[in-house]
């Protein structure tokens, strides 16, 4: 559910560092952690990489999500992209004309990674368990085989509300340690009302973690800058984002969009272009499931620009033409939108 790499001044090899670095500067657990106040990144024993950057720096990044009355900016999706902050800046916007779609913009892709690495972890990664939730170092691990990392596994996000309740109450139930930036997250959509503790219930304290509505769908993107391997996150790189993330919007609230899309995938493609695409996504470490997939399909062949897209044509009677796939969709979409208005 995010933008997979070509982030610009970054190669495959240099954005494998980010996450470590995000996740040993939170929680000290990664392999090869130096001194107090300074992480490496990479494995244990690498020779090559990012610099090291302070564990001050991330933490006063997260420091602001604990400042009482952050704003909340209420205004129509035509005027988001206008009204992005140009620096480091941790904002929630209500969108005022999408009822229950709220944009997180966090400030920075490693303060980003921070709050929702295991989120991803739990709720869509492949080879990861979704019954529990799992330490940092093996959510690292995990990215390394992709060669991804935790901060990268987050360039952008989207999850309803009811799945960030979920890694919470999954959490509380196995009495797992949040980190810094869970629990940064935890109190930022507390505080503003996507997510609460309900009492009555079996789990700790005899309270639970639920979403205050099943319809609340939240979108983040990080705060434009140099992340700490390198990738640069401009004001075009995070549009891109920006609009991939909000594609997953349309297909979480739009069930006629979202009808279409799966009755292409099914009806329209052959098993051998299903599995070529599930083959794609699932090597970038998306769990293989339709749930996953067939909404990731949609938002890389309709809501990411060209130099973003990871998805490539696999020729051959086993591949897959990308071009001929989006001119489908596309035209699958349009003819729902016209039944849908008739």
């Amino acid at each position: 559910m995010r933008i997979r790499g070509r982030l610009p001044g970054a190669s495959s090899r240099a954005r494998a560092g980010v996450a470590n670095v995000a996740c040993a500067t939170l929680m000290g657990v990664c392999a090869g952690v130096p001194a107090p106040g300074v992480v490496a990144s990479g494995a244990s024993g690498a020779s090559s990489g990012p610099a090291a950057v302070p564990i001050s720096t991330l933490s006063a990044e997260l420091a602001s999500a604990f400042v009482p009355d952050i704003e909340v900016v209420r205004l129509p999706l035509a005027q988001l992209v206008g009204a992005l902050p140009p620096g480091p800046t941790l904002r929630l916007y209500a969108i005022t004309d999408q009822p229950g779609l709220y944009v997180m913009h966090a400030p920075s892709l490693a303060a980003q990674g921070a709050m929702f690495s295991r989120v991803v972890a739990l709720i869509e990664r492949r080879d990861m368990p979704h019954d529990r939730v799992v330490s940092m170092s093996a959510v690292a691990a995990n990215a390394r085989r992709f060669g991804e990392d935790p901060a990268g596994l987050t360039a952008g996000n989207n999850f309803s509300a009811a799945q960030i309740a979920q890694f919470f109450e999954v959490a509380q139930r196995q009495r797992a340690s949040l980190t810094e930036g869970e629990r940064a997250l935890q109190a930022l959509l507390t505080r503003w009302g996507l997510i609460h503790r309900e009492a009555g219930a079996t789990g700790e304290g005899g309270t639970t973690w639920r979403a205050a509505s099943s319809r609340d769908f939240l979108v983040t993107i990080p705060g434009m800058g140099k992340g700490p391997a390198g990738e640069v996150i401009d004001a075009q790189v995070r549009a891109a984002i920006l609009s991939h993330e909000l594609g997953h919007w349309r297909f979480f609230s739009d069930p006629a969009y979202a009808h279409a899309c799966r009755t292409f995938w099914w009806h329209q493609l052959t098993h051998t272009e299903r599995e070529a695409l599930t083959g794609e996504l699932a090597g970038m470490g998306y769990d293989p499931s339709d749930r996953i997939v067939i909404d990731e399909m949609q938002a890389y062949l309709l809501h990411t620009p060209a130099r973003f897209m990871p998805l490539a044509d696999q020729p051959g009677a086993g591949g897959v033409d990308i071009a001929r796939v989006k001119r489908g969709l596309e035209l699958s979409v349009r003819n729902a939108g016209r039944n849908a208005g008739q």
